[in-house]
């Protein structure tokens, strides 16, 4: 008896006990979901207050000049609006009329430096003041007119409701998206360092493209100045309840909300247009605990996140009140949480977070790159790199290689003789096997299916003489008999006897028609030195065998290479760094050439290339928490090995035809059914 016939039947009232017992779960879940939300409101925008205009604060009160909105609505499409500027600098400020200064006079010296280096960057900075009580938006301005800058704009909102960021944010031009705070406790001079990882992320190689400011600022990315490497020393100078207080937000930060960024709240972070625009038409808190809702939600929409070290120092008059403020920044976190797993977080968003016009092929293409890795001297074996392109069309390929791609291979045999011991089926198959050196470009696809033994017996009685422009000949004719020049001291039989071993180099071409003019090149074996069959005196095998052109999906032999494949370009990043003997532990985890030793002692990635036993460092749990293992998504890795009838070069080629030839004909398709329908 098995175990299925031992378990009890699944009667009618089992059944509506567990239909009931699912509809109470989801009653309670969504009473204390309904419940928390009374005691913890929940901010939501509206597309109206998203895209209501916001007005320039001037110190005179003369004319409103409105700034452009990073948002735009066309009848019932929406997306967010062109960049003007390379880089928005978002400053909220609050009360902040004393630390103000100082900051932008750092920041407008660093842009403007930067603008006489590259004429091309172009930048504005947008200072929100959330409802001060003091003079700072008149001391931003007066600031940019000491600086003699016309870049400053001040958006003044009437009251403190903890949301200049998203304000800022909204009226921003740039391609890039900086937002900082206001105390100057970040080093200005830190953002080429954020800019250069962020737009390391939009590219499929992670490298710099030659002209900084023509990355694609349509790609999602966020990079974060971070302090996390100044924890130790941060620890060391707080008091302990403070020191308290910062570790239990870290843990409920890491419990609640964000888990592959260690700092979330620094204020230096920088974003692309378009993630920009997706995430802060989203978020609800409007406080300090803002800053981990923003990273929740690029870690629920898998945007890529890059944590950059800065140089930080503490500044005096910090807004955050102790214990009340750490408070509410942990009753905001967990806000998130039970909404998340009551399924009633409001993480829809109108505005996507790429832009939503006509998808442009060319310019797909264009970003195309392949790069050629290492090719062996005969043109057998290829590396190579793909890069820019996603998995399906990366596999697409591969399969292609390994299906599509003709070539020619021996089909039907014609056996007059065979006394070796080898049976007949068992000696056609072999033969069958033989990689053939034939361009299949030269011939055609066989007019009719080949009807194979078990579908309907021998298809034809008599050899046919064969079509020139579909079929190859070979013939085969070999007999064993004793050598009678051999040593008498000999035993081994490739001494006793004659054709005592039929190598591939035992068939001979038999051209048919006009063959032996019209192809450039004399068709063969790939290879001479194949072995097929051992004779012995007395035996012999009389064959000819036919070729024709065929697809590695209708058979194994067809199949053009011995190996296509591909893998991601791996990627180590190290936490922290690494010397003395725990560089040495590193190094011998990963696989040789991976992991170098720079004069200093310290552990660096030498070439990421070459891994391909990285998991080896999770044997030791100390180590492997600072480091993380990723592969680039869009860059692959290929490897092709051809059989011999072409070069690998030509193979892939060949392939990159076929996927072309396909995609033509379902437009084709589309098109005429398309054309159908509208008859």
């Amino acid at each position: 008896m098995n175990r299925a016939q031992l378990r009890p039947p699944v009667t009618e009232e089992k059944v509506d006990y567990q239909l009931k017992k699912k509809r109470v779960r989801g009653c309670v879940r969504f009473t204390s979901s309904a419940i928390w939300s009374w005691f913890m409101p929940w901010t939501v925008r509206d597309r109206k207050y998203l895209l209501k205009k916001r007005y320039q604060y001037r110190i005179d009160g003369g004319s409103k000049f409105d700034f452009p909105n990073l948002l735009q609505v066309s009848g019932n499409s929406v997306s967010f609006t062109e960049p003007s500027l390379y880089l928005s600098v978002v400053i909220p400020a609050m009360n902040e009329e004393r630390r103000l200064p100082k900051m932008l006079e750092e920041c407008l010296s660093y842009l403007s430096e930067r603008e006489k280096e590259d004429a091309g960057f172009t930048y504005e900075v947008v200072v929100v003041d959330d409802g001060s009580v003091d003079g700072t938006s008149a001391v931003a301005l007066n600031c940019a007119k000491q600086q003699n800058s016309d870049r400053v704009r001040v958006l003044k909102l009437e009251k403190n409701l903890g949301k200049e960021e998203q304000n800022g944010v909204l009226c921003a031009r740039g391609k890039l998206i900086l937002f900082v705070d206001a105390d100057g406790a970040t080093r200005f001079c830190d953002y080429g360092k954020v800019e250069e990882e962020l737009i390391r992320l939009t590219t499929a190689d992670g490298s710099l493209p030659g002209d900084i400011k023509a990355f694609d600022w349509t790609f999602p990315a966020v990079a974060v100045g971070s302090r996390a490497h100044l924890e130790k020393e941060s620890i060391a100078k707080r008091s302990w309840i403070r020191t308290v207080l910062m570790i239990g937000f870290h843990c409920l930060v890491w419990l609640f909300a964000v888990r592959s960024v260690r700092d979330t709240q620094c204020g230096f972070k920088l974003f692309t247009r378009s993630a920009a625009a997706s995430l802060f038409s989203l978020i609800h808190v409007e406080r300090w605990a803002f800053d981990a809702e923003l990273l929740f939600l690029a870690e629920r929409f898998k945007y890529h996140i890059a944590e950059v070290p800065v140089n930080w120092h503490e500044v005096d008059g910090s807004k955050i009140i102790p214990v009340f403020s750490w408070l509410q920044m942990g009753r905001d976190l967990v806000l998130i949480w039970p909404r998340r797993h009551a399924e009633t977080y409001d993480d829809d968003t109108d505005f996507p977070s790429r832009n939503p016009g006509a998808w442009d092929v060319k310019k797909y293409c264009s970003q195309v790159k392949i790069d050629i890795i290492n090719e062996s001297e005969d043109g057998m074996n290829l590396e190579f790199d793909l890069i820019h392109v996603e998995a399906p069309i990366a596999n697409t390929l591969r399969r292609v290689l390994l299906a599509e791609v003709p070539s020619m291979a021996i089909e039907k045999v014609y056996l007059y003789q065979n006394t070796s011991i080898i049976q007949d089926e068992v000696l056609c198959h072999r033969l069958g096997l033989l990689p053939i050196m034939a361009d299949p470009r030269s011939f055609k696809f066989p007019l009719t299916k080949v009807i194979g033994i078990n579908e309907g017996g021998v298809d034809c009685e008599e050899e046919p003489a064969g079509d020139p422009k579909r079929n190859l000949i070979f013939e085969l004719k070999v007999s064993c008999r004793k050598n009678p020049r051999c040593p008498k001291t000999a035993t081994d039989p490739k001494e006793l006897y004659e054709n005592a071993i039929v190598y591939s180099n035992a068939f001979k071409w038999v051209p048919i028609g006009d063959q032996s003019t019209a192809l450039p090149y004399s068709p063969s074996m790939v290879h001479d030195d194949i072995l097929v069959v051992k004779l012995r005196p007395g035996q012999e095998i009389e064959a000819r065998c036919h070729c024709v052109k065929g697809q590695g999906r209708d058979h194994a032999k067809f199949s053009p290479v011995a190996t296509a494949t591909y893998r991601l370009l791996p990627e180590i990043t190290f936490l922290k760094e690494f010397t003395g003997e725990d560089a040495e532990r590193v190094k011998k985890s990963f696989a040789d050439g991976v992991i170098g030793i720079d004069s200093d002692g310290l552990a660096f990635v030498k070439d990421a290339r070459r891994d391909t036993c990285s998991r080896n460092i999770c044997r030791h749990e100390e180590l492997a928490k600072h480091i993380v293992l990723s592969k680039k998504k869009n860059h692959f890795i290929f490897s092709v090995e051809s059989t011999g009838a072409l070069k690998s070069s030509e193979l892939v080629v060949e392939a990159c035809k076929v996927v072309e030839d396909k995609c033509l004909n379902l437009k084709k398709l589309f098109a005429e059914k398309i054309e159908a329908l509208m008859q």
